[in-house]
C-alpha cells in the first residue's frame, strides 16, 4: 500500500481522491499490530464480533478494524458483556449489510449526478465518478468487498475526519448504546441522548490520537498517511524533545492562539504533547508554528477538510 496523505483526500472531484479514500479499508495491519491478545482476538472472532475480518488462520486488518477492536478493548476492560458486545456489533455492522449501505450510498450518489446533469451539463470529473459508481454497481465481485466493508461503524469514523469532530459511544446501563459526534450529542439525529444517567463513554477520537502518538506506530503512521510531512515533522520533533515553542492558531470563528512551551525541564509535558497530537489528528487547526532548539522553524496552513464518501 502506497502513503496516502490527508491532504490528497479532501478533492472529492477526482477518481483519484475516491481510490486513496477506499485504500483506508485496505486490510494490511497483522493481529500482533493491533495490540490486542491474540486469543481475545480470536474469542471475539469465534463470536462473531469481527464480520469484516476474513476467515483463516493469518487475519489481516485495516485502519477501521483496529478502531474496532479498540473500541472492543474498552468495551471488555469496562465490563461489557459479550451480549452488549454483540448487540453494538449487530447495529453498526450487521444492520448495515442486511439494509446493503453501501449499494445504498452509490445509488445516492449516481442519482445526485442524474438530477444534477438535468439542471446543467456534469464536469468532466463529475462524469467520471458517476460512470465509475455505475461500473462498481455492475461488478458483483467489488460490491461484496464494498458491502462487508461499508457500515454504519466506518461511517462514524469518517465523521471524524469530514467534520473535524470527536466521535464515539454512548452505552447505557440496560445495555443500549447510542453514536455521538463532538458536542451534538444524538440518537440518530431523532433526539438528544440523555446524559444524566449513567452511561460509558467511548470516545473513538482517543484511539486515532493514540495511533499518532505511539512511537511504535511510526511506520503505521507512514504507510496509512494519516499525517501529512508536516504534520508529522512536529511529531517527530516532539518525540525527540526538540520543541522550543509552539503556536497553533485553532480552527473556529475567533481563531483562537494558544503557545505551548516547554517547562524548566526543557520538556514539553505529556498532557501538552498528546494535546498537539490530538489537534494533528483532527486537524483542528487553521496554522501552526514550531521553533526547535536547534534554531529551526517550520509553519504551515491547514485549510481543508477531510471528506469521505
Amino acid at each position: 500500500m502506497q502513503k496516502i496523505y490527508l491532504s490528497e483526500l479532501t478533492n472529492t472531484n477526482t477518481i483519484e481522491t475516491v481510490i486513496k479514500q477506499g485504500e483506508l479499508l485496505d486490510q494490511i495491519f497483522s493481529v500482533r499490530e493491533s495490540g490486542i491478545d491474540s486469543k481475545i482476538f480470536h474469542s471475539w472472532k469465534i463470536a462473531g464480533f469481527l464480520s469484516t475480518v476474513e476467515k483463516g488462520k493469518w487475519a489481516r486488518l485495516s485502519f477501521i478494524d483496529l478502531l474496532w477492536l479498540q473500541t472492543l478493548e474498552s468495551m471488555r476492560k469496562f465490563g461489557c458483556s459479550h451480549k452488549i458486545m454483540k448487540s453494538i456489533h449487530e447495529e453498526l455492522f450487521i444492520k448495515a449489510y442486511k439494509e446493503n449501505l453501501a449499494k445504498k450510498t452509490m445509488e445516492d450518489n449516481v442519482t445526485y449526478y442524474t438530477s444534477l446533469s438535468n439542471q446543467r451539463p456534469l464536469t468532466f470529473l463529475e462524469n467520471e465518478k458517476m460512470i465509475a459508481t455505475k461500473n462498481i454497481l455492475k461488478d458483483e465481485k467489488l460490491m461484496v468487498t464494498s458491502n462487508l466493508s461499508v457500515n454504519y461503524f466506518y461511517q462514524l469514523i469518517l465523521k471524524c475526519f469530514n467534520n473535524n469532530n470527536e466521535v464515539g459511544l454512548v452505552i447505557f446501563e440496560d445495555g443500549s448504546f447510542s453514536t455521538y459526534e463532538f458536542t451534538q450529542y444524538s440518537d440518530g439525529g431523532k433526539k438528544p441522548i440523555d446524559l444524566s444517567v449513567p452511561h460509558l463513554l467511548i470516545p473513538i477520537t482517543h484511539f486515532i490520537t493514540q495511533f499518532i502518538a505511539d512511537e511504535e506506530k511510526e511506520q503505521f503512521l507512514k504507510r496509512t498517511g494519516l499525517l501529512n510531512e508536516q504534520e508529522y515533522e512536529v511529531v517527530k520533533q516532539l518525540r525527540n524533545k526538540n520543541i522550543k515553542r509552539i503556536t497553533i492558531t485553532f480552527n473556529g470563528a475567533n481563531h483562537t492562539i494558544e503557545k505551548i512551551e516547554p517547562e524548566i525541564s526543557g520538556i514539553i509535558s505529556g498532557e501538552q504533547a498528546k494535546k498537539i497530537m490530538k489537534v494533528l489528528g483532527l486537524k483542528n487547526y487553521s496554522g501552526i508554528e514550531i521553533n526547535t532548539r536547534d534554531g529551526k522553524s517550520l509553519s504551515f496552513t491547514q485549510t481543508n477538510k477531510i471528506f469521505m464518501t
